[in-house]
C-alpha cells in the first residue's frame, strides 16, 4: 500500500515480532479491554465478597438496634438520645447501604466507595451520640464499616492499574483512528495527484496542439491573403497618422499666432476681441483634436482680427510655417476643413479595412485559437498551483503516518508484553 510499510514489512529483525494488521488494531484493543475487565473481576472477587458480606451484617446490626432489650433503664438523657437520634442514624446508614452495587468491577468500586463514605458520615454524625447508648452494638457496626473500608482500600491499586491500562488503550484507540484517517487522506491525496497530473497532461497537449494550429494559420502558405489585409490596415494607419500630424501641425501654428494676438490685445483696449481669441485658444488646448465645427466657427470670428493685426505689423510672423499659413493666398478655414476631411476619410477607410481584416475566416480562427490558448494556459497555471498544494499535503501526511505507526506499535507492544509490528492489510 505504501512504500514505507512495505520496507518495514520486508526488513529482517533479530527478534521476530508479532505482525498485526492495521485494520485489526481496534479488535485487538477491544479484546485487551475485555481481558482487563475479566482480570480485574477475578482480582477483586474476594474483596467484593467481603464488601457484600459486611454490608449484609451492617444492615442486620442496624435493624437490631431497636429490638434490643435492656436490663436496666437508661438515664433520661440517654433515653432522649436514643429516641431522637436512632431514627436519623438508621435512615442515614440504611440509605447508604441500600445503594446498588453493580457487577462491573470499576462501577462496583465506585458504588462501594460511595457506600463507605455514607456509612462513615453516618457514624461521624448521628452515630457518635449513640455510642453511649449502644456501646457494644456501635462498636460492632464500626468494625463492619472498617471492614468495608479495608476491602475498598485493597481494591484501589487494582482499580488504578486497570484504569491506567484503559487510559492507555483509549489513547491507542484515538491514535489508531488518527492513523486510519491519515491513511485515508493520504490515499485520497494520491488519487487527487494522479487526477490532476492527468488534467495537466491534457492541458499541455491541448496547448501544444493549439500552438501547431496557430503556426499553420500564420504560415506563409495560408496567410498571404491575410497579409494583404494587414498591409492595407498598416498603410491606412500610416495615412491616418499623416493626416493627424498635418492637422495638428496647422492647429499648433494657428494657436501660437492666436496667443500672440491675445497678449497684444490684452495690453491694449481690445478686451472683447481678446476674450473671443481666448475661447478659440482654449478649444485648441489639450491632447485631443478640437471639435471641427466649434473650431471653424471660432476661426471665422477671430481670423479677420488676426489678419488685420498682421497687416498693421502688430503681429510679426517669425517663421516659415506661420508666414506660409497666414499668407494672403491661403484660406485657413478651408485648409483646416480639408485636413479634417482627409482625417475623417483615412479614419473611415481604416475602420473598413480593420473590419475586413477581423472578419476574415483565418483571422477569426487565429483569434479563437489565441483566446483558447490563453484560457488553457491560465487553467494550466491554476492546476499546477493546486498540484503543488496537494503535493505538500501528501508529503505532510507521509511524514505523519510512520510516527503514528510507531506510537501504536510501542503502545501495543507494552500491552502485549512482546514486540508487535503493524502491517498493511495486504501483508497481514
Amino acid at each position: 500500500m505504501f512504500k514505507f510499510i512495505k520496507d518495514r514489512f520486508s526488513k529482517e529483525r533479530e527478534e521476530k515480532p508479532r505482525t498485526v494488521s492495521i485494520s485489526d488494531v481496534p479488535v485487538l484493543l477491544e479484546a485487551r479491554d475485555a481481558e482487563i475487565t475479566a482480570d480485574l473481576s477475578a482480582g477483586i472477587e474476594r474483596h467484593r465478597d467481603g464488601v457484600l458480606a459486611a454490608r449484609e451484617d451492617l444492615v442486620d446490626l442496624i435493624r437490631d438496634l431497636r429490638s434490643k432489650e435492656r436490663e436496666e433503664a437508661y438515664h433520661p438523657k440517654l433515653e432522649k438520645i436514643a429516641k431522637n437520634t436512632l431514627p436519623l442514624f438508621e435512615k442515614s446508614m440504611l440509605s447508604s447501604l441500600a445503594k446498588a452495587l453493580p457487577s462491573n468491577p470499576e462501577e462496583f468500586y465506585v458504588a462501594a466507595s460511595e457506600c463507605l463514605k455514607g456509612c462513615v458520615k453516618g457514624l461521624a454524625g448521628p452515630g457518635r451520640y449513640l455510642r453511649g447508648v449502644f456501646p457494644e452494638e456501635m462498636k460492632e457496626i464500626r468494625l463492619n464499616v472498617d471492614r468495608i473500608g479495608r476491602e475498598v482500600n485493597a481494591m484501589t491499586p487494582q482499580i488504578a492499574d486497570a484504569r491506567r491500562k484503559r487510559d492507555e488503550i483509549a489513547d491507542l484507540h484515538r491514535t489508531a483512528a488518527s492513523l486510519s484517517a491519515t491513511i485515508a487522506n493520504h490515499n485520497a491525496t494520491e488519487r487527487d495527484l494522479i487526477n490532476i497530473r492527468d488534467k495537466i497532461d491534457e492541458e499541455e497537449q491541448a496547448i501544444e496542439d493549439l500552438k501547431k494550429t496557430l503556426a499553420i494559420s500564420e504560415g506563409p502558405a495560408v496567410s498571404a491573403e491575410v497579409d494583404d489585409l494587414r498591409s492595407a490596415v498598416s498603410d491606412l494607419q500610416g495615412e491616418l497618422s499623416s493626416a493627424d500630424r498635418s492637422l495638428r501641425a496647422d492647429i499648433s501654428v494657428i494657436a501660437h499666432v492666436l496667443r500672440k494676438g491675445e497678449r497684444i490685445l490684452q495690453r491694449g483696449e481690445g478686451a472683447s476681441a481678446s476674450r473671443e481669441i481666448e475661447a478659440v485658444v482654449d478649444a485648441l488646448d489639450g491632447s485631443n483634436l478640437p471639435d471641427e465645427d466649434q473650431l471653424l466657427s471660432g476661426l471665422n470670428k477671430v481670423l479677420p482680427i488676426i489678419r488685420s493685426m498682421i497687416a498693421s505689423g502688430e503681429i510679426v510672423l517669425k517663421n516659415k510655417e506661420e508666414r506660409e499659413l497666414f499668407s494672403e493666398e491661403v484660406d485657413i478655414t478651408a485648409r483646416i476643413k480639408s485636413l479634417y476631411d482627409q482625417y475623417r476619410g483615412a479614419e473611415s477607410r481604416l475602420s473598413a479595412a480593420e473590419r475586413d481584416h477581423e472578419a476574415h475566416p483565418i483571422v477569426e480562427k487565429i483569434r479563437w485559437v489565441q483566446h483558447e490558448r490563453e484560457t488553457r494556459e491560465a487553467r494550466l497555471a491554476d492546476l499546477r498551483d493546486k498540484m503543488a498544494a496537494i503535493g505538500e499535503r501528501e508529503q505532510s501526511l507521509s511524514r505523519e503516518i510512520p510516527a503514528l505507526l510507531a506510537a501504536i506499535e510501542q503502545g501495543i507492544s507494552r500491552i502485549e508484553g512482546k514486540p508487535v509490528m503493524l502491517v498493511s492489510d495486504e501483508h497481514a
